[in-house]
Protein backbone atom coordinates (compact mmCIF):
# COMPACT_ATOMS: atom_id res chain seq x y z
CA UNK A 1 0.00 0.00 0.00
CA UNK A 2 2.73 2.45 0.97
CA UNK A 3 4.58 1.90 -2.31
CA UNK A 4 1.40 2.68 -4.31
CA UNK A 5 0.85 5.87 -2.30
CA UNK A 6 4.48 6.82 -2.85
CA UNK A 7 4.13 6.31 -6.63
CA UNK A 8 0.92 8.32 -6.70
CA UNK A 9 2.56 11.19 -4.84
CA UNK A 10 5.52 11.05 -7.21
CA UNK A 11 3.09 11.49 -10.12
CA UNK A 12 1.82 14.70 -8.53
CA UNK A 13 5.36 16.07 -8.10
CA UNK A 14 6.27 15.10 -11.66
CA UNK A 15 3.10 16.84 -12.90
CA UNK A 16 4.14 20.01 -11.08
CA UNK A 17 7.67 19.85 -12.49
CA UNK A 18 6.43 19.20 -16.04
CA UNK A 19 3.98 22.11 -15.76
CA UNK A 20 6.72 24.37 -14.41
CA UNK A 21 9.07 23.44 -17.26
CA UNK A 22 6.27 23.98 -19.79
CA UNK A 23 5.74 27.50 -18.43
CA UNK A 24 9.20 28.47 -19.76
CA UNK A 25 8.29 27.41 -23.30
CA UNK A 26 7.19 30.05 -25.85
CA UNK A 27 3.53 29.01 -25.45
CA UNK A 28 2.16 32.38 -26.56
CA UNK A 29 4.14 32.15 -29.81
CA UNK A 30 3.11 28.55 -30.44
CA UNK A 31 -0.52 29.16 -29.51
CA UNK A 32 -1.51 32.80 -30.08
CA UNK A 33 -5.14 31.73 -29.62
CA UNK A 34 -6.05 31.12 -25.98
CA UNK A 35 -7.85 27.92 -26.97
CA UNK A 36 -4.51 26.37 -27.89
CA UNK A 37 -3.05 27.35 -24.53
CA UNK A 38 -5.91 25.68 -22.67
CA UNK A 39 -5.58 22.48 -24.69
CA UNK A 40 -1.82 22.43 -24.17
CA UNK A 41 -2.21 22.88 -20.40
CA UNK A 42 -4.72 20.01 -20.23
CA UNK A 43 -2.36 17.71 -22.13
CA UNK A 44 0.54 18.66 -19.83
CA UNK A 45 -1.67 17.97 -16.81
CA UNK A 46 -2.73 14.53 -17.99
CA UNK A 47 0.57 13.36 -19.52
CA UNK A 48 2.34 12.07 -16.35
CA UNK A 49 -0.75 10.13 -15.29
CA UNK A 50 -1.15 8.66 -18.77
CA UNK A 51 2.50 7.56 -18.79
CA UNK A 52 1.99 6.00 -15.34
CA UNK A 53 -0.95 3.94 -16.59
CA UNK A 54 0.72 2.93 -19.84
CA UNK A 55 4.08 2.06 -18.28
CA UNK A 56 2.43 -0.15 -15.68
CA UNK A 57 0.12 -1.77 -18.26
CA UNK A 58 -2.80 -0.76 -16.06
CA UNK A 59 -6.38 -0.89 -17.27
CA UNK A 60 -7.74 2.64 -17.56
CA UNK A 61 -11.25 1.60 -16.51
CA UNK A 62 -10.01 -0.23 -13.42
CA UNK A 63 -7.44 2.40 -12.48
CA UNK A 64 -9.88 5.33 -12.58
CA UNK A 65 -12.97 3.35 -11.44
CA UNK A 66 -14.91 3.80 -14.67
CA UNK A 67 -18.19 1.86 -14.46
CA UNK A 68 -21.68 2.17 -15.83
CA UNK A 69 -24.33 4.01 -13.86
CA UNK A 70 -28.09 3.88 -14.17
CA UNK A 71 -29.70 6.33 -16.65
CA UNK A 72 -31.94 7.54 -13.81
CA UNK A 73 -28.81 8.37 -11.80
CA UNK A 74 -27.75 10.80 -14.53
CA UNK A 75 -31.03 12.67 -14.04
CA UNK A 76 -30.42 12.80 -10.28
CA UNK A 77 -26.86 14.05 -10.92
CA UNK A 78 -28.21 16.94 -12.98
CA UNK A 79 -30.56 17.87 -10.13
CA UNK A 80 -27.76 17.48 -7.58
CA UNK A 81 -25.55 19.82 -9.62
CA UNK A 82 -28.32 22.43 -9.72
CA UNK A 83 -28.85 22.16 -5.96
CA UNK A 84 -25.17 22.46 -5.03
CA UNK A 85 -24.41 25.30 -7.49
CA UNK A 86 -25.47 28.15 -5.12
CA UNK A 87 -22.94 26.97 -2.54
CA UNK A 88 -20.14 26.88 -5.11
CA UNK A 89 -21.22 30.27 -6.42
CA UNK A 90 -21.07 31.76 -2.93
CA UNK A 91 -17.57 30.36 -2.34
CA UNK A 92 -16.44 31.79 -5.67
CA UNK A 93 -17.98 35.19 -4.90
CA UNK A 94 -16.28 35.32 -1.49
CA UNK A 95 -12.90 34.44 -2.98
CA UNK A 96 -13.30 37.23 -5.56
CA UNK A 97 -13.45 39.75 -2.71
CA UNK A 98 -9.82 39.03 -1.92
CA UNK A 99 -8.24 37.89 -5.19
CA UNK A 100 -8.69 38.60 -8.87
CA UNK A 101 -10.85 36.38 -11.07
CA UNK A 102 -8.21 35.29 -13.56
CA UNK A 103 -10.22 32.76 -15.57
CA UNK A 104 -13.29 34.60 -16.83
CA UNK A 105 -11.41 36.69 -19.36
CA UNK A 106 -9.73 33.60 -20.80
CA UNK A 107 -13.02 31.72 -21.06
CA UNK A 108 -14.65 34.77 -22.62
CA UNK A 109 -11.95 34.91 -25.28
CA UNK A 110 -12.50 31.26 -26.18
CA UNK A 111 -16.31 31.51 -26.24
CA UNK A 112 -16.47 34.70 -28.29
CA UNK A 113 -13.80 33.54 -30.74
CA UNK A 114 -15.08 30.05 -31.50
CA UNK A 115 -18.25 28.08 -32.09
CA UNK A 116 -20.40 26.86 -29.23
CA UNK A 117 -19.57 23.20 -29.93
CA UNK A 118 -15.82 23.88 -29.99
CA UNK A 119 -16.07 25.88 -26.75
CA UNK A 120 -18.01 23.09 -25.04
CA UNK A 121 -15.46 20.48 -26.09
CA UNK A 122 -12.51 22.59 -24.96
CA UNK A 123 -13.91 24.04 -21.72
CA UNK A 124 -16.29 21.29 -20.60
CA UNK A 125 -15.56 17.91 -22.21
CA UNK A 126 -11.75 17.76 -22.24
CA UNK A 127 -11.31 18.95 -18.62
CA UNK A 128 -14.04 16.62 -17.34
CA UNK A 129 -12.18 13.65 -18.82
CA UNK A 130 -8.54 14.67 -18.28
CA UNK A 131 -8.84 16.31 -14.85
CA UNK A 132 -11.20 13.70 -13.42
CA UNK A 133 -9.01 10.86 -14.68
CA UNK A 134 -6.02 12.31 -12.83
CA UNK A 135 -7.43 13.80 -9.63
CA UNK A 136 -10.35 11.52 -8.88
CA UNK A 137 -9.22 8.57 -10.99
CA UNK A 138 -5.58 8.14 -10.03
CA UNK A 139 -5.14 10.27 -6.89
CA UNK A 140 -8.41 9.89 -5.01
CA UNK A 141 -8.95 6.21 -5.84
CA UNK A 142 -5.50 5.44 -4.43
CA UNK A 143 -5.81 7.64 -1.35
CA UNK A 144 -9.28 6.30 -0.49
CA UNK A 145 -7.77 2.85 0.11
CA UNK A 146 -6.23 4.36 3.24
CA UNK A 147 -9.17 6.59 4.19
CA UNK A 148 -12.01 7.80 1.95
CA UNK A 149 -12.52 11.00 3.93
CA UNK A 150 -8.81 11.86 4.10
CA UNK A 151 -8.52 10.89 0.45
CA UNK A 152 -11.30 13.33 -0.47
CA UNK A 153 -9.63 16.19 1.36
CA UNK A 154 -6.15 15.47 0.01
CA UNK A 155 -7.18 14.94 -3.62
CA UNK A 156 -9.34 18.08 -3.42
CA UNK A 157 -6.37 20.02 -2.04
CA UNK A 158 -4.17 18.89 -4.94
CA UNK A 159 -6.95 19.67 -7.42
CA UNK A 160 -7.25 23.19 -6.03
CA UNK A 161 -3.50 23.81 -5.93
CA UNK A 162 -2.98 22.75 -9.53
CA UNK A 163 -5.29 25.53 -10.73
CA UNK A 164 -2.52 27.94 -9.79
CA UNK A 165 -4.49 30.86 -8.36
CA UNK A 166 -6.36 31.54 -5.14
CA UNK A 167 -9.69 32.29 -6.80
CA UNK A 168 -9.88 28.94 -8.58
CA UNK A 169 -8.33 27.14 -5.60
CA UNK A 170 -11.27 27.99 -3.35
CA UNK A 171 -14.05 26.53 -5.43
CA UNK A 172 -11.88 23.81 -7.03
CA UNK A 173 -11.18 22.49 -3.52
CA UNK A 174 -14.91 22.39 -2.79
CA UNK A 175 -15.63 20.82 -6.18
CA UNK A 176 -12.96 18.20 -5.54
CA UNK A 177 -14.70 17.09 -2.35
CA UNK A 178 -18.14 17.04 -4.02
CA UNK A 179 -16.84 15.08 -7.02
CA UNK A 180 -15.28 12.46 -4.73
CA UNK A 181 -18.56 12.20 -2.84
CA UNK A 182 -20.56 11.42 -5.99
CA UNK A 183 -18.01 8.78 -6.94
CA UNK A 184 -18.63 7.07 -3.62
CA UNK A 185 -22.39 7.36 -4.13
CA UNK A 186 -22.20 5.69 -7.56
CA UNK A 187 -18.96 3.67 -7.42
CA UNK A 188 -18.01 5.26 -10.74
CA UNK A 189 -15.89 8.19 -11.89
CA UNK A 190 -18.45 8.67 -14.64
CA UNK A 191 -20.58 10.52 -12.07
CA UNK A 192 -17.91 13.13 -11.34
CA UNK A 193 -17.17 13.48 -15.06
CA UNK A 194 -20.84 14.24 -15.71
CA UNK A 195 -20.96 16.82 -12.90
CA UNK A 196 -17.71 18.43 -14.05
CA UNK A 197 -19.08 18.65 -17.60
CA UNK A 198 -22.36 20.16 -16.40
CA UNK A 199 -20.65 22.86 -14.29
CA UNK A 200 -18.18 23.91 -16.99
CA UNK A 201 -20.78 23.52 -19.71
CA UNK A 202 -23.26 25.76 -17.89
CA UNK A 203 -20.64 28.52 -17.55
CA UNK A 204 -19.77 28.18 -21.23
CA UNK A 205 -23.43 28.30 -22.27
CA UNK A 206 -24.17 31.38 -20.17
CA UNK A 207 -21.13 33.20 -21.59
CA UNK A 208 -22.12 32.26 -25.14
CA UNK A 209 -25.69 33.50 -24.65
CA UNK A 210 -24.54 36.76 -23.07
CA UNK A 211 -22.05 37.39 -25.88
CA UNK A 212 -24.75 36.75 -28.52
CA UNK A 213 -27.31 38.91 -26.76
CA UNK A 214 -25.11 41.94 -26.11
CA UNK A 215 -21.36 42.44 -26.41
CA UNK A 216 -21.33 44.32 -23.10
CA UNK A 217 -23.73 42.00 -21.29
CA UNK A 218 -20.99 39.66 -20.12
CA UNK A 219 -18.90 42.44 -18.64
CA UNK A 220 -21.96 43.95 -16.97
CA UNK A 221 -22.85 40.59 -15.42
CA UNK A 222 -19.33 40.13 -14.11
CA UNK A 223 -19.28 43.68 -12.85
CA UNK A 224 -22.47 43.04 -10.85
CA UNK A 225 -20.68 40.24 -9.00
CA UNK A 226 -17.48 42.20 -8.47
CA UNK A 227 -19.43 45.22 -7.17
CA UNK A 228 -20.47 43.15 -4.17
CA UNK A 229 -17.33 44.40 -2.52
CA UNK A 230 -18.05 43.45 1.08
CA UNK A 231 -18.28 40.08 2.74
CA UNK A 232 -21.58 41.05 4.30
CA UNK A 233 -23.21 41.87 0.98
CA UNK A 234 -22.08 38.59 -0.55
CA UNK A 235 -23.35 36.59 2.42
CA UNK A 236 -26.69 38.41 2.49
CA UNK A 237 -27.28 37.80 -1.20
CA UNK A 238 -25.86 34.26 -1.46
CA UNK A 239 -26.19 32.47 1.88
CA UNK A 240 -29.97 31.80 1.90
CA UNK A 241 -29.93 30.08 -1.49
CA UNK A 242 -26.67 28.29 -0.63
CA UNK A 243 -28.18 26.85 2.55
CA UNK A 244 -31.45 25.84 0.90
CA UNK A 245 -29.65 24.37 -2.11
CA UNK A 246 -27.24 22.40 0.08
CA UNK A 247 -30.09 20.91 2.12
CA UNK A 248 -31.79 19.72 -1.06
CA UNK A 249 -28.42 18.52 -2.40
CA UNK A 250 -27.96 16.26 0.65
CA UNK A 251 -31.37 14.71 0.04
CA UNK A 252 -30.67 14.20 -3.66
CA UNK A 253 -27.21 12.80 -2.86
CA UNK A 254 -28.73 10.11 -0.68
CA UNK A 255 -31.25 9.32 -3.42
CA UNK A 256 -28.36 8.89 -5.85
CA UNK A 257 -26.60 6.50 -3.48
CA UNK A 258 -29.82 4.55 -2.88
CA UNK A 259 -30.51 4.37 -6.62
CA UNK A 260 -27.08 2.79 -7.17
CA UNK A 261 -27.36 0.51 -4.12
CA UNK A 262 -24.58 2.39 -2.36
CA UNK A 263 -26.42 4.06 0.53
CA UNK A 264 -25.05 1.68 3.17
CA UNK A 265 -21.52 2.15 1.81
CA UNK A 266 -21.88 5.93 2.00
CA UNK A 267 -23.28 5.75 5.53
CA UNK A 268 -20.47 3.43 6.61
CA UNK A 269 -17.89 5.82 5.15
CA UNK A 270 -19.10 8.51 7.57
CA UNK A 271 -19.69 6.11 10.46
CA UNK A 272 -23.48 6.33 10.24
CA UNK A 273 -25.45 3.34 11.47
CA UNK A 274 -22.60 1.68 13.33
CA UNK A 275 -23.05 0.48 16.86
CA UNK A 276 -20.59 1.24 19.63
CA UNK A 277 -18.92 -2.20 19.41
CA UNK A 278 -18.16 -1.74 15.70
CA UNK A 279 -16.78 1.77 16.27
CA UNK A 280 -14.61 0.49 19.13
CA UNK A 281 -13.17 -2.30 16.98
CA UNK A 282 -12.33 0.16 14.18
CA UNK A 283 -10.64 2.55 16.60
CA UNK A 284 -8.60 -0.25 18.14
CA UNK A 285 -7.61 -1.92 14.86
CA UNK A 286 -5.07 0.69 13.68
CA UNK A 287 -3.16 0.37 16.96
CA UNK A 288 -2.04 -3.14 16.06
CA UNK A 289 -1.47 -2.43 12.37
CA UNK A 290 1.06 -0.10 10.74
CA UNK A 291 -0.44 3.15 9.53
CA UNK A 292 -0.07 4.16 5.92
CA UNK A 293 0.94 7.77 5.48
CA UNK A 294 -0.69 9.74 2.71
CA UNK A 295 1.88 12.54 2.90
CA UNK A 296 5.32 11.59 1.64
CA UNK A 297 8.30 13.76 0.77
CA UNK A 298 7.48 14.11 -2.96
CA UNK A 299 3.93 15.15 -2.13
CA UNK A 300 5.10 17.67 0.47
CA UNK A 301 7.57 19.15 -2.04
CA UNK A 302 4.85 19.38 -4.70
CA UNK A 303 2.39 21.06 -2.32
CA UNK A 304 5.00 23.59 -1.19
CA UNK A 305 5.94 24.39 -4.79
CA UNK A 306 2.28 24.83 -5.81
CA UNK A 307 1.55 27.04 -2.82
CA UNK A 308 4.59 29.22 -3.48
CA UNK A 309 3.74 29.60 -7.17
CA UNK A 310 0.12 30.41 -6.36
CA UNK A 311 1.15 33.13 -3.92
CA UNK A 312 3.63 34.55 -6.43
CA UNK A 313 0.89 34.68 -9.08
CA UNK A 314 -1.25 36.76 -6.73
CA UNK A 315 1.40 39.26 -5.60
CA UNK A 316 3.19 39.75 -8.92
CA UNK A 317 1.61 42.21 -11.39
Amino acid sequence: MQSNIAKTNQIFLITILVSLCASFLPISRWFPDYAGKILFSEVVLAAPGAVYLLAGHRSYAQAVRLKRIRPSTIVWLVLFTVCISPLMGMVNAISMLFVENSTTAAMSEVVTGHSYVFSMVLIAFIPCVFEESVYRGIFYNEYRKVSPVRGMLLSALLFGLMHGNLNQFSYAFLMGIIFALVIEATDSILASMIMHFLINGFSTTVMMLLSKWDENAMQEALGAVENQNTLGSVIRSSLPMAVIGTIFAVVVYRLIAANEGRLQDVDAMFGIGKNKNEQTRELQAPASAPKTRLFTVPLAVGVIMCTALMILNEIMP
